[in-house]
């Protein structure tokens, strides 16, 4: 007669096999798409750094063969043509506003433009000059810059051409400079001036903070032209062109444009975070000129500011920001715009009672509007 002999299964023991079969195939499933996010962000950034090359290959071989410090118009708007767009905004109240932009150096599909020209929007269209039309499927602002990036989705094999980013400090007075944008609904039209004033400051209607940093043009821009580059001679971005000054509400000599050197502090941050904060004090005040003095006096510290955690008061006279000197509200603006963040710490210098005092004050985050 034949012995029999039973399988015993260790239950628990397959129990356990099954819950690490399942906790390595999450395992792997994590990795495989952590690893495939990665692959393509690597991507978008070769792209990227192809595309930025190539436009400063072209740049240089261009310089290398005219023997110029500069490119002509033809080559400068031969150069970044391809890289300008019409921003078309179908708004909420069913009016349309239009506006230029143009592709940012960073990641894959971000157009630069003004925040006034996406505001309140419904639809965002983005038109190519050779008519390829995107609609934005992201849409990040920033009040207080008037500056805004959108994200179009663009197949792999369409290319696109960001534009280098220049450093508007080294911009002179005096310098060429050209603008390029869609005046009008003309697409395309690029026109050729002079950097006339930087520094300046410009309020806009309804703003309660000005915008630092501005650089004052002669190359005509008009409606339409708003959001579009202010481009050196080397063909870099010193400036998004956004506002005029008119009687008529047509250019008439005077045109200005954010600097370079603001844009590269908001673009990125509303990029990755949505948003941009700047930095601030809460000091209301008026520039002072006398015998022995010129700077900032404050007339009036705002309620729960850095300021008054600070114990800055009335008739205090900033002449300083960290060791640097300041004549105008305008100067200790600009240094925190272009220099400093919230969470950072400024040391300020004022005349109080006749004496010079300096101040610690840690910056926080400008309310929003």
């Amino acid at each position: 007669m034949e012995e029999t002999h039973d399988i015993v299964v260790d239950k628990k023991f397959l129990l356990v096999m099954i819950l690490v079969c399942l906790a390595l195939s999450a395992g792997f499933t994590f990795i495989y798409l952590d690893l495939k996010a990665d692959f393509a962000d690597l991507k978008d950034n070769y792209a990227n750094l192809s595309a930025e090359i190539e436009q400063l290959q072209s740049t240089l071989e261009t310089l290398h063969y005219n023997q110029t410090t500069g490119m002509t118009a033809v080559q400068i708007y031969n150069l970044t043509k391809h890289s300008v767009v019409l921003i078309t905004n179908s708004r909420k109240d069913d009016s349309v506003v239009e506006g230029s932009g143009f592709v940012y150096p960073y990641g894959r599909g971000y157009i630069v433009t003004n925040n006034h020209v996406v505001e309140d929007y419904d639809v965002v269209k983005v038109t190519f000059i050779n008519g390829t039309v995107f609609t934005a499927s992201s849409v990040y602002n920033d009040t207080y810059s008037d500056l805004a990036v959108l994200k179009i989705n663009v197949p792999e094999e369409m290319p696109l051409h960001p534009l280098p980013i220049g450093n508007s400090s080294k911009l002179l007075v005096g310098e060429t400079v050209y603008a390029i944008g869609n005046p009008f609904r003309l697409v395309g039209s690029i026109t050729q001036g002079i950097a006339s004033q930087i520094g300046r400051s410009l309020r806009l209607p309804g703003i309660q903070y000005a915008i630092v940093d501005v650089i004052q043009i002669d190359a005509a821009i008009n409606p339409g032209n708003s959001g579009g580059p202010l481009l050196n001679s080397l063909g870099f971005v010193v400036g998004v062109n956004f506002a005029i000054v008119s009687e008529t509400g047509e250019f008439s000599g005077v045109g200005f444009a954010i600097s370079s050197a603001i844009m590269q502090r908001v673009i990125p941050a509303l990029i990755m975070n949505g948003a941009y904060e700047h930095p601030w004090v809460g000091i209301e005040g008026t520039d002072v000129t006398t015998d022995s003095i010129s700077g900032f006096q404050i007339i009036g510290v705002l309620p729960d500011s850095p300021a008054e955690a600070a114990d800055l008061q009335s008739d205090d006279v900033i002449i300083g920001i960290d060791n640097i000197s300041i004549r105008t509200g305008d100067d200790l603006l600009t240094y925190m715009e272009r220099h400093k963040s919230p969470g950072e710490t400024i040391i300020l210098t004022i005349i109080r009672d006749s004496q010079t005092l300096e101040i610690d004050i840690e910056l926080e985050a400008r309310p929003l509007p």
